[in-house]
């Protein structure tokens, strides 16, 4: 039976894996001015909010649209 420091690194490794397979899933932009530019382009065209948030996973930008990041 795995100690508690077993199960919490594992479930830090399960967390790790789920973040980056949802970066990689996810729009990337290299620059914040060119994530700003697809946000707006969402706005106005499908009426979405989007914020650009710059990921510590793959040092690009990507959109959110969690209601704590606007």
């Amino acid at each position: 039976m795995p100690g508690d420091i077993e199960r919490w690194f594992a479930e830090e490794q399960r967390r790790g894996d789920a973040r980056a397979r949802n970066c990689a899933t996810k729009r990337w932009f290299a620059t914040e001015s060119e994530a700003r530019a697809a946000a707006l382009w969402d706005r106005t065209r499908f009426g979405e909010r989007h914020k650009p948030y710059r990921c510590d996973l793959c040092d690009g930008w990507h959109l959110t649209s969690a209601q704590a990041a606007r």
